[in-house]
């Protein structure tokens, strides 16, 4: 059975005596850091990317993919740090920490979607992506959800890891 223990500086979850759930897993302060590393990640992904980055995370030389997604996720990290030391936290290890696990999850992305489609493509832009939720998508033929399946699940794959480490990352730091 579920109670919650109050420990002077928090309330912690303990089912029995077997285990319970640390207060930093659900803290104010965690929420609210996850949620400014959100926002970092949102800045990094759509507002700080460009199309052309995007293709050469998938390139199909080694070198310029790794160029290409280290860049990427210095401005990640670069994002992370500001909003973390606005708070006071952390916010060097934050950074370093957005920086290496954002280059391991996209560099692991990059790499099967350029085994499913190819280097150098993007199999979904985001206008394309757009165009087919409002219902004026060009290509119908692309854009059926028989051929978008796999995409969608590596996307959300992706954007799990990413939220999922953005928690983590909140608790740590």
């Amino acid at each position: 059975r579920l109670e919650l223990v109050d420990r002077s500086c928090c309330r912690e979850l303990q089912y029995g005596n077997r285990f319970s759930i640390p207060c930093t897993l659900v803290s104010a302060m965690t929420l609210n850091i996850f949620f400014l590393l959100l926002v970092s990640h949102v800045l990094g992904d759509v507002i700080f990317t460009s199309y052309r980055l995007a293709v050469l995370k998938r390139s199909q030389r080694l070198s310029d993919q790794v160029l290409a997604i280290s860049f990427h996720s210095s401005v990640h990290a670069l994002f992370a740090g500001l909003l973390l030391f606005i708070l006071g936290r952390l916010w060097l290890k934050g950074a370093l920490l957005v920086l290496a696990i954002h280059f391991g999850i996209d560099f692991l992305r990059c790499r099967v979607e350029m085994r499913l489609y190819g280097p150098g493509r993007i199999h979904v832009k985001r206008s394309e992506l757009i165009a087919w939720i409002s219902g004026n998508s060009g290509d119908q033929e692309k854009m059926h959800m028989s051929k978008l399946w796999p995409w969608f699940l590596i996307h959300l794959m992706d954007q799990g890891a990413h939220l999922g480490s953005l928690y983590w990352i909140a608790v740590v730091v």
